[in-house]
């Protein structure tokens, strides 16, 4: 919407610059004066991106927003993709974020067991290596030993959250958190 409207204005500069004896001079000076102002205002909405949604966040700061409302995750890790159903209510945000040392895609849930509660209700991190021992060591360091392991399923507790790290297929690991 924003480049729309830059282009407009420039186009109304160019146009009334050919009015002008100096148009080549003025629409330069229209041109770079846009470049400056689109330049800083997308400077300052990157800045205002990482503000609202840090790209470090770490595991235990994504498990605290489990049980929290929409505009509370919202507020700490800004917009991120939304997906709501026919009635608007929300039912997803997609984000990526730095955890456990890689960009990972994160899918929070929402509404998933109360619909209409509005509360965060499941996150689902999918990781970029299939090395699962890997994943398990690093969670261990930060939960302590798993209260069960399968096959290639290890499961964590933390509080009343439970985090289950998971690579059923062979096609890449996944963390799935949970409120019990």
């Amino acid at each position: 919407m924003k480049l729309r409207n830059y282009l407009a204005v420039s186009l109304c500069l160019l146009a009334l610059s050919g009015c002008s004896s100096n148009s080549q001079e003025t629409a330069a000076t229209a041109a770079a004066a846009i470049q400056q102002t689109t330049a800083a205002e997308t400077t300052a909405a990157q800045s205002a991106d990482k503000t609202a949604s840090p790209s470090a966040a770490d595991l235990e700061s994504l498990m605290d927003l489990l049980g929290k409302t929409d505009s509370e995750v919202t507020a700490v890790l800004g917009r991120g993709e939304e997906t709501k159903n026919g009635e608007g209510l929300i039912l997803e945000r997609t984000y990526t974020l730095s955890l456990l040392g890689e960009d990972a895609y994160v899918s929070l849930i929402f509404n998933l067991y109360q619909e209409g509660s509005d509360l965060l209700e499941q996150a689902v991190i999918h990781l970029g290596k299939s090395d699962l021992k890997e994943y398990a060591s690093a969670l261990t360091q930060l939960f302590g030993e798993p209260t069960e392991t399968y096959e290639k399923s290890y499961f964590f507790t933390s509080g009343n959250k439970t985090l289950v790290l998971a690579d059923p297929y062979g096609d890449g690991a996944y963390i799935e958190i949970s409120v019990d």
